[in-house]
């Protein structure tokens, strides 16, 4: 799914991260990054996957659009290791 320039400015909101940063994990120049989130224009399609990759690979999922909400950014959950509940043992 290929992200929006608001999806990839929310991202970097969410991790703290400024543009020179993201432009610099995603091996994109930060004017590349600046001119997509402006909405300037679009990256070519390989800088457009290296900047979601990154985000995905630092945490961010991206949500598509469904019916009336419109697509967003949040964290992805974390792996959550089921525990059994713990069994009560008599000594008796």
């Amino acid at each position: 799914m290929p992200i929006t320039a608001d999806q990839c400015r929310a991202a970097r909101g969410l991790l703290g991260w400024n543009q020179a940063r993201l432009a610099r994990a995603a091996g994109v120049s930060r004017v590349t990054l600046s001119t997509f989130e402006s909405g300037t224009r679009t990256p070519i399609p390989n800088n457009l996957r290296a900047i979601a990759d990154c985000l995905l690979q630092a945490g961010v999922e991206f949500t598509p659009e469904q019916g009336t909400a419109g697509v967003g950014v949040r964290f992805r959950a974390r792996d959550r290791v089921q525990q059994e509940p713990r069994k009560e043992t008599s000594d008796a």
